[in-house]
């Protein structure tokens, strides 16, 4: 049986001391006193660019991140945030933006630092508690804020994604075998997901603010039991269970009472159950597309099996679902 994926420990990153120095100085900037100790850079996330805890001279601590173009989506990823989270404010568990700013070809940013531990290592109930009432939270902001977060939408983005769509055809058609550790489906089921997946449009349109990359390492849980949540760059308008449907998989593969979880949450209370295996389909589609792409860097081999996994778990979920 394949392990589960450690989020804890997904990448290699620079240390704050190997920045280029007039990054650092923005760094310190932007933060608005000097760094007086940098704590190790984080493990956790999907790509090679800076991200780590800093400790300023005037007592404050504060979350840093660093990209140049040599991480492209990192890159661009962080003046996207940004945006997203000026507006949020701290809002819907995302930490507050202090400053963003430019360094040469570097872009950084810094954040609220915020005290917790990554959940899922595995899946307790009270954090998946804790990460239904954050979801519920983000699900009531009002609409007109969220237009302004962002004009993507999931219908689009993620419902008429015709790649992901594509590899659910072959797979129902046998052009592409289901990849190891899947669970087995029968011809009439495969295709089934697949008509499933190519329904996902039509069932995935909303209003709501949808995260749009919730996976244990971009929670953390703060000694309190709240839940916070980082990488605010994928944020796009949609039904409002989406986030929290996207974490039911790997909850139920360790353990917990997904079925429960899901028929007592408010968020999808008259939610029809077809819609919501549309979006698990077309997710399935889509991580089984991208786990078959090769590595591109030394961070590529987490993300890769991240992407199995969750064909692997939201497979099995929806198997489940429908009785097979």
């Amino acid at each position: 049986m394949t392990a589960d994926v450690d989020y804890r420990f997904t990448s290699r990153r620079p240390e704050f001391a190997d920045l280029p120095e007039v990054v650092r100085l923005r760094i310190a900037g932007v933060a608005g006193a000097e760094v007086a100790h940098a704590h190790p850079a984080v493990t956790s996330g999907f790509t090679g660019a800076y991200a780590g805890l800093l400790e300023l001279r005037d007592g404050r601590r504060v979350f840093a991140k660093a990209a140049d173009p040599h991480h492209p989506f990192a890159h661009a990823a962080l003046p996207r945030e940004a945006a997203v989270l000026a507006l949020l404010d701290g809002r819907a568990g995302a930490p507050r933006l202090l400053g963003t700013g430019a360094a040469d070809v570097w872009n950084v940013s810094v954040l609220e630092a915020i005290h917790g531990h990554l959940p899922g290592m595995p899946w307790t109930p009270a954090e998946a508690a804790a990460a239904h009432e954050a979801c519920v939270e983000w699900a009531a902001l009002p609409a007109d804020l969220v237009v302004q977060l962002t004009d993507s939408t999931v219908a689009e983005e993620v419902g008429g994604d015709e790649v992901a769509l594509t590899c659910l055809d072959d797979l129902a058609t046998g052009a592409r075998p289901w990849p190891d550790g899947s669970p087995r489906l029968s011809p009439q089921q495969a295709h089934e997901v697949a008509e499933l997946g190519r329904s996902a449009a039509g069932a995935l349109v909303g209003d709501c603010l949808v995260h749009g990359d919730l996976r244990p390492d971009n929670m953390l849980m703060t000694p309190e039991g709240r839940a916070r949540f980082v990488d605010w760059n994928w944020v796009a308008r949609g039904p409002g269970w989406c986030d929290f449907v996207g974490l039911l998989p790997l909850m139920a593969h360790q353990g917990l009472d997904a079925d429960r979880l899901a028929l007592e949450s408010p968020l999808l209370a008259g939610v029809h159950p077809d819609a919501v295996d549309a979006f698990l389909a077309v997710i399935i589609g889509f991580m089984v597309e991208h786990a078959s792409h090769p590595d591109v860097d030394s961070t590529q081999s987490a993300v890769r099996a991240h992407q199995a996994q969750m064909a692997r778990t939201f497979l099995a979920w929806l198997a489940h679902r429908r009785g097979w």
